[in-house]
């Protein structure tokens, strides 16, 4: 079925600690995935499976299957044995199935990592090539940058003007979907909207990044196949058959002095939050034993939100995609009942492109996959953003409006872009 490379990884030890902000040389295409400093960088494409739109919803699956072949065919030297070395894939995932965005996993040529006392870089090629000859100038680099550090002002695209949708459209949406509450069809939907901006000059990536990285660092800062940003909710990580999970569902902007307590106290966030965390318990069910720890407020610069932890142990081997493909998407991203719910998102809402789906990264133990939140497709002068929150029967219009303005801060403030500078 597939084309499968045979690929050599090795990975070695870095004498120096990198920051990995510093080591971006590239304005566009660049692969991150950090969080308080600790993470990797990659450059390069070593392999690269594509999954078009698709009816029948096998984007995770087939994506692993290429993955575990890959794998098996494969030569990896690892001097380290840490999450991150060795072969590694990253990827990006469309939120539906047919959506035309399409998915992604890329295997990186060069892979520059750290774990805050260790680093380590990781060359990937041909095994029948000196993986030096194959190297594409990104990639190279990116050797360059780690072996001879430096600090590097990333250079600034001007103003950014914000075309954002209409409040009335989303009045309407937000209308619609409590009239199919109202009728007994759904409990809750997640309902987005999107932001289209405009900048002076070509937006470079490394920019948005080293902001978002700093203004964000609980966040998980990413950046995949041109898809940027800083999200706090971690979908599905693995180490063997361990699973880790962080349930993110119920929201209140911090801009209007809110308090983790008169958050615990909402009503509506709590059922919120129990429905999401009831979808994901539901689903891990299924394939492994499930503990739930206590909810807690998880606190960000621009939100506060509910925030579950779930632990699990796999009854079977699989990769970390297959988990996070199987919790895709949790209620927190999607709604209750799910069919229902996807079904009316692609009525009221259109094709959310890959907002809202599995990002992340994969190694032969394990991986880690995020939600694509506070997000943003970069093209040239061009972004797209989008923001989102789950709706309820008493859910307040004026309210959830607020709460997406809040999570559209942190993009919005990586690019510089102004609130008043919204057209009329």
């Amino acid at each position: 079925m597939f084309t499968i490379p045979h690929l050599r990884a090795q990975t070695t030890k870095l004498p120096s600690m990198p920051v990995l902000t510093e080591l971006l040389r590239t304005s566009e295409g660049a692969m991150v995935w950090m969080r308080e400093g600790k993470g990797f960088v990659a450059a390069g494409v070593a392999a690269r499976y594509d999954h078009g739109p698709d009816a029948a919803n096998t984007r995770f699956a087939l994506a692993s299957q290429w993955w575990t072949e890959l794998l098996s065919t494969a030569e990896i030297r690892d001097d380290i044995h840490a999450p991150g070395t060795g072969l590694v894939c990253m990827g990006s995932f469309a939120f539906a199935s047919a959506s035309a965005a399409g998915s992604a996993l890329i295997v990186p040529q060069v892979l520059v990592g750290t774990d805050g006392q260790r680093s380590w870089i990781t060359f990937i090629g041909p095994v029948d090539r000196d993986v030096f000859d194959t190297l594409a100038p990104d990639a190279r680099e990116l050797v360059d940058a780690a072996l001879r550090p430096s600090v590097v002002d990333y250079p600034s695209h001007g103003s950014v003007r914000v075309h954002d949708a209409d409040v009335a459209d989303y009045r309407s949406g937000v209308a619609t979907i409590q009239q199919r509450i109202a009728a007994g069809d759904v409990r809750k939907v997640v309902f987005a909207r999107e932001q289209r901006l405009h900048a002076q000059e070509p937006i470079d990536e490394r920019y948005v990044i080293k902001r978002l990285a700093g203004a964000y660092p609980q966040c998980w800062t990413f950046a995949v196949d041109g898809l940027v940003g800083a999200t706090p909710e971690l979908l599905a990580a693995t180490n063997g058959r361990t699973v880790e999970v962080e349930v993110l569902a119920g929201t209140l902007p911090r801009d209007g002095g809110a308090s983790p307590e008169a958050l615990q106290a909402s009503a509506k966030d709590n059922t919120e939050h129990a429905l999401a965390v009831e979808s994901v318990v539901s689903e891990l069910s299924k394939i492994a034993d499930v503990e739930v720890g206590q909810t807690f407020v998880l606190e960000l610069p621009n939100v506060l939100h509910l925030a579950t932890d779930i632990r699990a142990q796999l009854s079977f081997d699989a990769t970390s995609l297959q988990v996070a493909g199987a919790l895709h998407p949790t209620a927190a991203l999607g709604g209750t009942p799910t069919l229902a719910a996807l079904e009316i998102i692609s009525q009221v809402e259109g094709d959310r492109d890959r907002y809202g789906a599995p990002v992340g990264w994969m190694d032969a133990r394990g991986g880690q996959w995020c939600v694509a939140l506070r997000c943003a497709r970069i093209e040239g002068t061009e972004v797209r953003a989008w923001a989102g929150g789950g709706i309820l029967a008493d859910s307040q219009p004026e309210t959830e409006y607020a709460e997406t303005e809040a999570k559209f801060a942190p993009i919005l403030g990586a690019l510089d872009a102004s609130w008043t500078s919204r057209d009329a």
